[in-house]
């Protein structure tokens, strides 16, 4: 036995796509079914969801951005892209919560509900952030919308505000010290001139004590704002770390050249400003010059230190950018009041050293006086700047305001019945192609003829289509014989080519025993068989049909012969041939029918008897059709293959596996059988098929065929277990009549598919 060669597959075309397709459309249509009522189930149960709508802007003016963005560049739609994405943050949906107010033992799952349903968009080309929230009902939403709105303008107010609170609370303190030092020296200035009696200071005194309180207290407030601004920065530092941090929050200016001298500068600028204010009012043109000048050194510096920032990072964080952009004011403003406090100093250690040549009876009150009016001096300083903060602490109301509040929505936005609907649609189209071509793929049966005559290496004696009709007109589970009933149907064609076939495939070795098996069960051998043989008979030679499936045999359904006696009873019983042939309807030929099942079938059919009866005259038959049982499932086919002059494999589309065929193939050549070819069964007429232009050929004829019907059995209604006979063999017996033979049982049910 030579091996199979491989077989190689072609490479698959759009049509056989599309064929594939339309062969399974059911699939596709199920699946589109189910998500369609899956889709309209959802839409129909899902609870109504509403969104509120609400839309911020952002203030260009009074933002403090622009420092850094005029520095390093970066734009003010990215600052507000980062605003936007700040919305979703948890600080803002927890500050939410609170205006919703949501219990403690909710939040969580309210947090996560809130988030889930909340979208943030930068309105194109424009500073304005909508925001959008959802809710169970129109009025939920809109609540829902706007306490994220205000939550979000809360925490851009709050970062803002926490640096002026910072300073504003520093003040606050240092003033409650400074009063209880006042009182202090208050009392202590009262004691004394009790106790001194009638002390007075002279005016020159007066003057340098007046001086020396005045710009001590000045110093103080100095100190004071240094601290209070000292606190703010710390502030601004600690928001600082919780962004990216690209620069070391210390970064100071004096590792700069210029930065040094800008700052040398400033303490010049500020001992100036301190000996003018010792001859002058703050009102004086000098003074004025000197503070405009001071200015213009902190902006200098400022400038200097944003440009260094820009040289030494390359964050893309605009808050980050922004918070940078408030430490470098509040270092400048620090370095600016110390430098105003060392020269403040300077002036006090000056009147300080006057104060020591005074006459010693004035020092004790010169000392008391200086600290009362140090104190109330430093006192109603610190005053006037806590209201100065306070003032500044109410006044910041950030960069954003609500241009829009959410209205409750007229109508839901989910579920989306028309989108659910068309989404589900698409779903399921794309699983049932996917399903399609995943069940073609691990299908292992053979698709076409040619493929099943690639891949048994074997010649395709006939593709036998489809035959619906003749599921109509036998009996149930008989077999149907088309080629007498419907003669130019392309069932009956199939036959007529595969006898063609089978006489001119064997020219030098002539054909008399045929056998006709299958891998298994169910593939339509016993139709293949039985309409061989009727295409045999209508050369007009004489034909034998006999059944050899011992076990289950499904002619005698068909053919219903007179008697019982068949094959078993001849080779076992010893009956004659004359009781075991039984003469059919149709002219030229005779059915040997299984008769009982006998306890050894394969037994029986690889006997010397069952070899001496096929070599036998056989009473002049010309040809003889054997009806074998499977290959596969016992092992009667085999041992009756090598006493036939060829063998007939019949595959089923869609039914028999490649692997079945190829090892029926195989144990049929292990016993020596002469495989003649394989017959194709269950093909569908497609476009590119033979059968497709057969049938076009033959639609007029076949809406005329002269078939005519014989008597119904007993007790069979007009149209079942006829037998239909060509125009030939009605002249023939025209006088004939034949006894109607009792209805068999049910069989393997290959008429309907075989």
């Amino acid at each position: 036995m030579t091996p199979n060669p491989p077989h190689v597959e072609s490479e698959p075309t759009l049509r056989d796509y599309l064929e594939v397709l339309l062969d399974r459309w059911w699939v596709v249509a199920a699946t589109t079914a189910a998500a369609l009522v899956a889709a309209l189930t959802f839409s129909t149960l899902a609870p109504p969801v509403y969104r509120g709508t609400a839309t911020v802007m952002v203030d260009r003016a009074g933002s403090s951005f622009g420092l850094i963005s005029d520095i390093t560049g970066i734009s003010q739609q990215t600052f507000v892209d980062t605003l936007a994405e700040v919305v979703r943050s948890r600080a803002v949906g927890e500050r939410a919560l609170d205006r919703l107010g949501v219990p403690p033992d909710e939040r969580e799952e309210a947090l996560r509900r809130l988030q889930a349903g909340l979208r943030v968009q930068r309105v194109r080309n424009a500073d304005v952030i909508r925001i959008q929230a959802e809710g169970p009902t129109p009025q939920a939403a809109a609540d829902a919308t706007n306490a994220v709105a205000e939550a979000f303008l809360a925490w851009h107010v709050e970062g803002r505000r926490a640096q002026a609170a910072a300073g504003r609370k520093f003040i606050e303190d240092q003033l409650a010290i400074v009063g209880r030092e006042l009182r202090s020296a208050e009392d202590a200035l009262a004691a004394y001139k009790a106790r001194a009696g009638q002390v007075a200071l002279s005016e020159q005194t007066t003057l340098a004590v007046t001086r020396l309180a005045d710009f001590e207290a000045q110093r103080r407030a100095a100190s004071a704002e240094r601290q209070a601004v000292e606190a703010s920065l710390a502030q601004a530092r600690a928001t600082l770390a919780e962004q990216a941090a690209t620069v070391p929050s210390s970064f100071v200016l004096s590792e700069d050249p210029v930065a040094a001298q800008l700052r040398q500068q400033l303490a010049s600028a500020e001992v100036e400003l301190a000996g003018l204010r010792e001859q002058f009012t703050d009102r004086h043109p000098q003074v004025v010059a000197v503070k405009a000048k001071i200015e213009e050194i902190k902006n200098r510096m400022q400038t200097l230190a944003a440009r260094r920032l820009a040289s030494q990072t390359i964050t893309l964080n605009p808050i980050h950018q922004d918070l940078l952009g408030q430490v470098i004011k509040l270092q400048i403003e620090r370095q600016a009041l110390q430098a105003r406090e060392a020269a403040l100093a300077a002036v006090v250690a000056r009147y300080a050293r006057d104060a020591r040549v005074l006459p010693s009876r004035e020092v004790d009150l010169a000392r008391l006086t200086r600290e009362v009016k140090v104190a109330e001096q430093t006192y109603l300083l610190l005053s006037e700047k806590l209201q100065e903060a306070r003032i500044a602490e109410a006044s910041i109301v950030g960069d954003l305001r609500v241009v829009d509040r959410a209205v409750p929505p007229e109508s839901p936005v989910k579920p989306r019945t028309a989108l659910n609907t068309l989404l589900g649609a698409v779903l399921g189209v794309m699983l049932g192609l996917g399903a399609v071509y995943t069940l073609e793929a691990v299908d292992t049966t053979f698709k076409t003829a040619e493929e099943a005559g690639e891949y048994l290496d074997l010649p395709v004696l006939a593709t036998i289509p489809i035959w619906k009709e003749g599921a109509r007109s036998a009996p149930a589970g008989a077999v149907p014989l088309a080629a007498v009933e419907q003669r130019r149907s392309p069932f009956a064609e199939a036959f007529r080519h595969l006898r063609t076939s089978l006489l001119y495939s064997s020219p030098d070795r002539p054909l008399r025993i045929v056998q006709v098996t299958s891998p298994g069960p169910e593939e339509g051998k016993s139709t293949v068989a039985a309409n061989l043989a009727v295409a045999l008979s209508q050369l007009d030679r004489k034909v034998w049909l006999v059944e050899c499936d011992l076990r289950k045999p499904h002619l005698v359904l068909r053919f219903q012969p007179r008697t019982e006696f068949g094959l078993s009873e001849l080779l076992v019983d010893g009956v004659s041939l004359e009781q075991a042939v039984h003469e059919t309807e149709v002219a030229n030929l005779w059915f040997v029918p299984a008769g009982r099942t006998p306890p050894n079938p394969a037994e029986l059919l690889g006997s010397r008897k069952m070899r001496a009866f096929l070599s036998g005259d056989l009473d002049g038959a010309e040809f003889v059709v054997l009806d074998a049982p499977p290959v596969l499932p016992v092992t009667d086919a085999a041992v009756l293959a090598p006493a036939a002059d060829g063998v007939v494999l019949v595959v089923d589309l869609r039914r028999t596996h490649r692997d079945a065929a190829r090892r029926a193939k195989q144990q049929l050549q292990s016993v020596g059988a002469r495989l003649l070819g394989v017959v194709v069964n269950g093909a569908t007429p497609t476009r590119r098929g033979y059968y497709y232009y057969y049938s076009h050929y033959y639609q007029a004829e076949d809406q005329k065929s002269d078939a005519t019907p014989l008597p119904s059995p007993p007790g069979e209604s007009a149209g079942e277990g006829k037998l239909t006979t060509s125009p030939c063999v009605r002249e023939d017996r025209a006088h004939t009549q034949h006894p109607s033979p009792p209805k068999g049982g049910e069989g393997e049910g290959e008429g309907g598919h075989p």
